[in-house]
């Protein structure tokens, strides 16, 4: 099976008959017949009905037509980016949440100089409510913040999924838990980072939803430093997957939250309803493709909010 034997398929599908799908591709009914007949053998399976009015997709079919679809529309996508390397140009100004970076590895700013050397990439790193702020007054042509995005003033795309944790000391009853549930703050210390971060108003939001309000006793720029008090008994830290393996504590459990937890996601931002740019577009593929490829237990395109 290769991509020209999907195509095939996919045209059979869409015309409902051998000869005119024939006709549509420039081939022989037969050479067409055979594609077809080689698909089913290959697969085992029947993919098409024969009728005297044509031909119907059986239930194995209809799989393979919604697969095939996807599989030829993502080799389009990667042959459109990579055909579009050397005509990418222009300046490109990037927003940047604190900790995404981190996240990715800022590996993929030097591989996208790299492989875009004809586009002028500045980036900026700020709190989450300044990054946005910063693609909103157009001080930044596109961002890579975290959410939620406030869907009235921008565009936007996820990318990445992380968990979020909450960083316990081992000799507290609740570090043998595999996952918590917010409700387990809530008689709890919290330490996290401020009001302009998303996780602050995500936990918040979280706790309101289960009918308490945490004790938040320490609010920080820094998950370095949330990690260090928590060290020292200040309280339970709020924290993120990637940071922990990055400043493991040995004496502390990482817990992953249940479902409902304070999300740290990452998205692709513009401004609503503004024409991206080439250089904006081509910098959206490439974060797409890079985070597919490089950080796969984190990629989230296949759940797109």
């Amino acid at each position: 099976m290769n991509t020209k034997d999907l195509i095939s398929f996919l045209q059979v599908c869409h015309d409902g008959s051998i000869t005119k799908a024939a006709k549509s591709l420039y081939i022989t009914p037969q050479g067409l017949s055979k594609i077809i007949i080689n698909l089913e053998q290959e697969l085992k399976i029947p993919l098409f009905y024969r009728t005297p009015t044509g031909l119907t997709l059986t239930e194995y079919g209809e799989i393979l037509m919604e697969r095939a679809k996807h599989i030829i529309s993502e080799l389009g996508d990667i042959e459109n980016y990579f055909n579009n390397i050397d005509n990418a140009t222009g300046k490109l100004t990037l927003a940047s949440s604190y900790g995404v970076i981190a996240a990715f590895s800022p590996e993929f700013l030097f591989d996208f100089r790299k492989k875009a050397p004809n586009i002028n990439l500045k980036w900026w790193e700020y709190s989450d409510l300044r990054a946005e702020n910063a693609v909103w007054n157009g001080e930044a042509d596109c961002g890579l913040i975290k959410g939620p995005i406030n869907s009235e003033h921008f565009d936007y795309k996820r990318i990445a999924s992380y968990k979020s944790m909450v960083l316990v000391p081992k000799s507290h009853h609740l570090a043998c838990k595999k996952q918590l549930s917010i409700c387990d703050l809530k008689n709890e210390n919290i330490i996290l980072e401020n009001s302009e971060f998303k996780i602050f108003h995500n936990l918040r939001a979280a706790c309101k939803a289960a009918g308490f309000s945490p004790n938040i006793v320490f609010e920080t720029t820094e998950l370095s430093l949330a990690h260090k008090l928590c060290q020292q008994g200040l309280g339970f830290a709020i924290t993120v997957d990637f940071a922990v393996e990055d400043m493991p504590l040995p004496d502390f459990a990482a817990i992953p939250f249940k479902d409902d937890g304070p999300k740290w996601e990452v998205y692709f931002v513009t401004v609503k309803d503004t024409k991206k740019s080439a250089a904006v577009k081509y910098f959206e593929d490439y974060i797409t493709e890079y985070v597919r490829f490089n950080c796969k237990e984190h990629f989230a395109l296949k759940n797109p909010s």
